[in-house]
């Protein structure tokens, strides 16, 4: 039993979506060349204040200090499966704010942000940012450790400080709330998590979790990108190999794994994987080695070879590209080769969550130039191998139920200390907004909250005596995100002065309450939280031309003629 899809893929099949990505552009690189030189213009599209208020208000700073800068600025609320769907597919904005999910691992700065991706979709370099140098230094980190590791990173980001291709704003804090009872002091994040809670339980009376920002529309498919609103469904019905714990990363659906080396096998580091011993899927399926081959193929290519290019998934390529073959060994054992990364670097390929080929395979019928069925389809009744099934879904509820031939229930996780057995469902009860989640924990009907809150949410619940508010640090970033091939912003001196419009300090000092982190290192401008290659960073983070999240019409003016741009009548021109 062998899959051996070899794919040195590294730039191919990229053409026809790069083309895709930069048709149009010529056109409109230079507007001002025939008209002579007008005021700069830009919109910035984001999700309404009812959605995300945080967005929100860091738009309304960036706005003002454009405006108060001489540039035509505009915002474009939108719904976010729209805004996603303009930047993460469509590439159809200028400037965009939202929040980003996390970089797992400053290798994660590889798919945002090198020139091999610029042609595809999701997370996967929206920004149409390309740079040798820049792929230089994401390239040479795949491979090296230690000091050296430090110095190109530290290069890198002094690099990005000049070059903006986005910016981060701060790291905010995950609030939640739960009835106090729970003795809970953060958010329950992981699969594990909800275990330990549900065994913690006097009776088997599901848990009930509040939700705002889910409904029962949402797509529960884990490979596309406008089902974030799900991501914490999708952790609980999908398993991956390796999973983060709080002990680290630990071997999940595989049992070991074993490394070679570079230099004992042909210069590639290569994992050799083995399954724990009768896996299931949800729908009582066998789970087995071929499952494993499967995904790492056709989350590169869910079109598995019938398209003209490849058509990757839009979730988890940055992962999966660190992979170059799978090899099936026998029903238990893949072999796993990897394009040069260290194995530090290697395991987050691991991360993935694996697939059943039985359902997914069916799916990879082309639906368009660049679709196929995967990347649409809704997945209204997943199958996975997690710890919880699914049910069933309403318009007000969505149901899942534990799975009795879950790995920990049949045979443990080594290194895991299991919880015992539980019975109890998870009920996650939608509702129309924070609000009422709230409400339904003060009045007992839910017993905690699934969505990020903010400081104003959880102000009403602080002094409830039954409820605790839960606080929680996350890598999770809000992000100000350029489209390089639009007219002004393909400047890298105009994205770097427009980079420090927004008074860091002030956002999680008024709007964060102070549940947040400013992003003000070199690193963490790019959205890694700390890095310690920070401390070999020469340039100095540009400040705030402000202050209290005013910007100074003077200062931020003087920037941009500093960066080569006049004004005519207080307009700012290009």
């Amino acid at each position: 039993m062998s899959r051996s899809p070899t794919r040195r893929r590294l730039l191919a099949g990229l053409g026809t979506a790069t083309a895709g990505a930069l048709a149009g552009c010529a056109q409109r690189l230079w507007p001002g060349t025939q008209d002579g030189p007008r005021q700069v213009a830009l919109s910035i599209k984001t999700t309404p204040a009812q959605d995300d208020p945080i967005a929100a208000m860091i738009v309304s700073q960036l706005e003002e200090s454009l405006r108060a800068a001489g540039v035509d600025a505009v915002r474009e609320p939108m719904e976010q499966s729209e805004l996603y769907r303009d930047v993460l597919v469509e590439r159809e904005y200028e400037i965009f704010v939202s929040r980003y999910p996390d970089l797992d691992d400053v290798d994660g700065l590889r798919s945002m942000l090198h020139s091999q991706f610029v042609g595809e979709q999701g997370w996967q370099n929206p920004f149409g940012f390309s740079d040798p140098t820049v792929d230089e230094y994401l390239e040479a980190q795949l491979s090296e450790t230690g000091e050296r590791r430090r110095q190109t990173l530290a290069e890198l980001f002094e690099y990005l400080l000049d070059t903006a291709p986005y910016t981060a704003i701060a790291f905010p804090d995950r609030l939640a709330a739960a009835a106090s009872d729970f003795g809970l002091e953060r958010p329950p994040r992981r699969p594990t998590d909800f275990l330990e809670l549900l065994n913690a339980r006097p009776n088997d009376e599901p848990l009930r979790i509040g939700t705002f920002r889910l409904s029962s529309t949402d797509r529960l498919n884990p490979i596309t990108v406008d089902a974030t609103n799900a991501a914490l469904i999708l952790d609980l019905l999908y398993d991956p190999l390796v999973r983060h714990t709080d002990e680290g990363l630990m071997p999940w659906l595989a049992e070991t794994i074993s490394w070679r080396d570079p230099a004992v096998s042909g210069g590639r580091l290569v994992a050799t994987v083995e399954l724990h011993d009768e896996l299931r899927w949800h729908d009582g399926t066998s789970l087995d080695a071929t499952d494993v081959g499967f995904t790492f193929e056709f989350l590169g290519d869910t079109a598995l070879g019938e398209a003209e290019g490849n058509v990757p998934s839009l979730r988890y390529r940055g992962r999966e590209s660190l992979v170059d073959d799978v090899t099936v060994l026998d029903a238990r054992t893949v072999e796993v080769e990897f394009y040069g990364p260290t194995r530090t670097v290697a395991e987050r390929a691991l991360t993935v969550p694996i697939l059943p080929e039985h359902v997914w395979e069916p799916r990879s019928e082309l639906v368009g130039d660049l679709w196929t069925e995967a990347l649409t389809v809704d997945n209204e009744a997943p199958i996975g191998s997690g710890p919880f099934s699914f049910v069933d879904a309403s318009s007000d509820l969505i149901e899942l139920e534990p799975f009795d031939e879950h790995v920990l229930r049949t045979g443990g996780v080594p290194g895991y200390d299991s919880p015992d057995p539980v019975t109890n469902s998870l009920e996650f009860h939608l509702s129309p907004g924070p609000g009422a989640v709230i409400e339904g924990l003060l009045e007992g009907t839910v017993d905690l909250t699934a969505d990020w809150l903010t400081p104003e949410d959880v102000e009403p619940v602080e002094t409830e005596p039954n409820v605790s508010v839960l606080h929680d640090q996350t890598r999770s970033f809000y992000i100000v995100g350029y489209n390089v091939h639009q007219p002004q912003l393909g400047n890298p001196n105009f994205r770097r002065v427009v980079s420090q419009l927004v008074d860091r300090e002030h956002v999680v000092d008024e709007i964060f309450s102070g549940h947040a982190q400013p992003a003000t290192t070199p690193s963490s401008l790019v959205g890694v939280k700390e890095d310690e290659a920070d401390e070999l960073v020469d340039s100095i983070v540009p400040s705030f031309p402000g202050s209290d999240g005013v910007v100074d019409e003077e200062q931020v003016r003087s920037r941009f003629e500093d960066a080569g741009y006049r004004y005519e009548n207080g307009d700012l021109m290009a």
